[in-house]
């Protein structure tokens, strides 16, 4: 029976880091859509508008497939079928997140000469933080990068396991951020 228990966990598990890639996957195209068509905020102070409205865009599907998640755990835990435990989400996010962490390791290694120029298919790839990268640095051309940059390039490439670790927690203390803005309980006098 216990052998059946973790095999029920285990693709669950898979499933929940399979449905946050995927979530990733759809925030990335529309994050790619708003960067084509906000490119002309990539110059001077725009892109202290577009930074926030893309990850705001970006994070709509990551997070939502994380809150569900928080939020089944929060119900089966509720019913006494598991308990919840504090980084769950934060593991989900990072097994999710283990294709776009090589390509982050493949980054760090075209900087030092191991692969080719990798700038620009970064850039497309993770498009959710492509104006945080041409905030650090503007040039396609990776020898024009500090090593302090390319790392600091790669760890923003985690920004979207803390989007999804955010929305499981609000989905473990059934918080919705959605219906907090789209049902106002205003009391009319």
């Amino acid at each position: 029976m216990q052998q059946n228990e973790k095999q029920a966990a285990r693709k669950l598990f898979i499933k929940t880091a399979s449905a946050f890639f995927m979530g990733h996957i759809g925030g990335v195209i529309i994050a790619f859509i708003f960067c084509f068509g906000l490119s002309g905020l990539f110059e001077g102070n725009g892109i202290f508008v577009l930074i926030p409205v893309v990850l705001f865009v970006y994070s709509y599907p990551a997070y939502g497939t994380m809150w569900n998640a928080g939020h089944r755990d929060l119900n089966a835990a509720n019913f006494g079928h598991t308990t919840l435990h504090r980084w769950k989400g934060l593991v989900y996010g990072l097994a999710g997140m283990i294709p776009v962490i090589l390509i982050s390791l493949g980054f760090i290694l075209s900087k030092f000469g191991l692969l080719f120029n990798f700038v620009m298919p970064y850039k497309v790839i993770n498009a959710e933080i492509w104006p945080i990268i041409n905030l650090i640095n503007t040039s396609i051309y990776l020898p024009e990068f500090t090593y302090g940059q390319v790392f600091l390039i790669a760890a923003c490439s985690l920004i979207p396991v803390l989007i999804g670790e955010f929305g499981y927690l609000m989905g473990t203390y059934d918080i919705s951020i959605k219906q907090k803005m789209v049902y106002r309980n205003e009391k009319k006098k």
